[in-house]
């Protein structure tokens, strides 16, 4: 009979102590309820008591505004409530973070205007990445994948404006922004599409495009056979030399510009 009673006494505290939710089990000393820090019995404060952080607070406990909050025990994020994701190295429902600003948030995620909230993207090095991975361009300094269009311009684009554009060195092309140039130049590698051929400003560059690019080139020093001096549009002519002029689309224009110096 006492074995009986022993084992319903049991069973009674173990389905009183599942009863109860969150962080409000805690067998601490309460006597750390004036500061943080972790309780000389427990895992933490449970609510109600002072803390810095989530992790001064009990397991199923949350730290606001300086004070643990109970929202619950978890293992996935849809074990919380609206607003709350789970936090597994604690198995512990914590806030969503909020955010006004992209750098509030970790590298991955953005600000979502519409919910205050950060919001899961991408990793990236560049807008060719980011753009391969179904966003807009990169942020290369948090290394994340954004929507939209990069405010620091593009390398593509329609170009409105008659302000000549940047000499970039070998392997840039100028960037766009509203129609026109932007001043500076980025890495064609790091564009976020290929650029239009006469766009590139290099003969190396254009060389490695021969799908849709063709060279353009000055020649010096060109006469025809009767020995005057060649003209643009004459055949038959021989150079002493050639300098690259401009990049430009296949069939648009002729390979070769002759000058007669």
């Amino acid at each position: 009979m006492n074995k009986l009673l022993s084992s319903v006494g049991l069973a009674m505290i173990f389905a009183t102590i599942s009863l109860l939710a969150g962080c409000q089990l805690y067998f601490g000393d309460p006597s750390n309820s004036s500061g943080g820090g972790t309780g000389s019995g427990g895992p933490g404060n449970p609510p109600g008591f002072k803390c810095d952080g989530d992790a001064q607070c009990a397991a199923g406990c949350f730290c606001a505004d300086g004070v643990c909050a109970e929202a619950g025990f978890c293992g996935v994020n849809k074990d919380c409530g609206t607003g709350f994701h789970c936090d597994t190295t604690r198995s512990s429902c914590v806030p969503d973070p909020t955010c006004t600003a992209n750098e509030q948030c970790a590298p991955g995620s953005a600000c979502d205007a519409a919910t205050g909230g950060c919001t899961t993207t991408c990793r990236c090095l560049s807008d060719a990445e980011a753009v391969r991975q179904g966003a807009g361009w990169c942020d290369e300094t948090r290394g994340t994948c954004m929507p939209g269009k990069d405010p620091a311009g593009q390398c593509t684009g329609t170009i409105t404006c008659t302000t000549a554009g940047p000499r970039c060195p070998d392997g840039q092309v100028p960037l766009r922004k509203d129609g026109c140039y932007t001043g500076q130049c980025r890495a064609i590698t790091a564009c976020e599409a290929p650029p239009v051929c006469n766009a590139l400003q290099h003969e190396t560059d254009c060389l490695g495009r021969t799908t849709d690019c063709s060279t353009v080139y000055n020649g010096h020093g060109c006469t025809k056979p009767d020995g005057s001096a060649c003209r643009v549009g004459d055949t038959n002519c021989m150079c002493t030399s050639f300098t690259f002029a401009a990049c430009e689309n296949k069939g648009a224009a002729a390979t070769l510009i002759l000058f007669g110096e």
